[in-house]
């Protein structure tokens, strides 16, 4: 239970500005599917939360489009679901531990020599 907890509190991961740019250009890719009650979107927006990550975040309860755009393209009314725009092909990822996997991969490293103190 501890853990849990701790896990709220998390402060987000720091970068140069430099590199924060260069993520939030590759981060504009993305968008995520959400429902704000739904357990999975909370935890995947924890760890959205947790890397420091722009994604635009696209409430399928409260937007009609976004749940028709969900279902027409990505194929089913399912959330979280992460949309990956490629340069030649779109992406789904509908499963959180899928999610945050892809995204831990993808933007969590950080150099240590880049990287700022929190302290």
């Amino acid at each position: 239970m501890p853990d849990r907890l701790f896990g709220l509190f998390t402060l987000p991961l720091r970068r140069i500005p430099e590199q924060q740019r260069r993520i939030d250009a590759e981060t504009g890719r993305l968008a995520l599917y959400h429902f704000p009650l739904c357990p999975y979107c909370l935890k995947v927006s924890r760890g959205i939360r947790r890397l420091n990550l722009r994604i635009e975040r696209r409430n399928v309860f409260r937007w009609d489009n976004w749940a028709d755009e969900l279902r027409r393209e990505g194929g089913k009314l399912q959330t979280p679901c992460l949309k990956i725009r490629h340069d030649d092909r779109i992406e789904w990822l509908y499963a959180s531990d899928e999610i945050l996997s892809f995204l831990r991969q993808r933007f969590a490293e950080v150099d240590d020599t880049q990287a700022t103190s929190l302290t």
